[in-house]
């Protein structure tokens, strides 16, 4: 499969890029606003192009989309409407509405769409869902780096910037794919930037029942830090680096009431969840599968329930 890449920001050169290419595809052509040299570096053969040149170029067969937020559903309609299968950053929308338009166009175009939330591809993910751990009651999720450029994208408001967009709907995603359905009720409290106006602290809570809640903090502008805790009746379990996976990760699990030092690692096998993503959309993308967001609209509607609880 070939691919076009539109955006070329630090995601896209140094993990995307490299994960198609990994995967066994190639990238045909690069789309940037402000290209550089007319050789991009690494890519032997690869050339800058247009936003447009990209979609209108026969030989591509999908595009993954890098830029920045308030731009990944304007061009992934374009994109489908060209009879490219998308794969899109996350979030790829920032509203409801937008994902419907997305699903609609995908099966208008009978192209696939993916939003790439890489960590779905993780064998540490599938494990920690997968452990015994009994009905789940708690769940502690924290994701925080500091980032004080103002004109980084992350620091725009008007770019779809703010902790609770870029890494919060990580958190939210973890919720759903760990419960299984959208939240009942949702709470945040957030810390806008006097100048900015980005969200650069964000506390947040989403209950399932009475009796299941997950809890998360995400930060722009604390000490880089990530982690999950999962509670249920029978055990708990954790994951160190749960989204910046390095290769070789571990599944620390406690069972039947054990303490922190008899937990159990379970060592993974080595893996790129970055490359597991390419070849899981190119798979689907190549099969015919028909595009499915109804988890990335929960997403979506989770994301818009939590600003709206904060007055976002």
């Amino acid at each position: 499969m070939k691919f076009g890449i539109l955006g070329w920001g630090k995601i896209a050169r140094t993990q995307l890029a490299p994960a198609i290419l990994e995967a066994g595809h190639e990238i045909a052509v690069v789309g940037s606003r402000e290209p550089g040299a007319e050789q991009i570096p690494g890519l032997p053969g690869v050339r800058w192009r247009s936003y447009e040149a990209v979609l209108a170029d026969s030989e591509v067969d999908a595009v993954y989309i890098a830029l920045p937020n308030h731009l990944h559903v304007p061009w992934t309609l374009r994109a489908l409407e060209a009879r490219k299968h998308v794969l899109c950053e996350k979030p790829m929308a920032l509203t409801v509405a937008e994902v419907d338009a997305v699903q609609a166009a995908a099966e208008q175009s009978q192209r696939h769409m993916q939003e790439a939330f890489m960590v779905r591809h993780h064998p540490q993910w599938h494990m920690l869902r997968d452990l015994p751990l009994g009905a789940l009651r708690s769940v502690q999720i924290g994701f925080s780096y500091d980032n004080r450029d103002p004109a980084n994208i992350r620091n725009r408001a008007d770019l779809g910037g703010g902790a609770l967009w870029d890494i919060g709907c990580y958190a939210v995603f973890a919720g759903i794919w760990l419960f299984g359905r959208e939240p009942d009720h949702v709470r945040l409290r957030a810390t806008n930037h006097a100048q900015w106006g980005t969200d650069v602290h964000a506390h947040g809570e989403l209950g399932w029942g009475g009796d299941a809640c997950l809890q998360f903090y995400v930060s722009t502008q604390s000490a880089a830090h990530q982690g999950v805790r999962v509670l249920g009746e029978r055990g708990w379990a954790e994951l160190a680096v749960p989204f910046n996976a390095p290769a070789r990760v571990s599944v620390r699990q406690c069972m039947d009431g054990g303490t922190s030092d008899k937990a159990t690692a379970h060592e993974l096998a080595p893996v790129n969840q970055y490359v597991e993503m390419v070849r899981a959309f190119a798979s689907t993308a190549q099969e015919g599968t028909a595009t499915d967001l109804s988890e990335s609209r929960a997403v979506a509607q989770t994301l818009v329930r939590l600003r709206h609880s904060a007055g976002l």
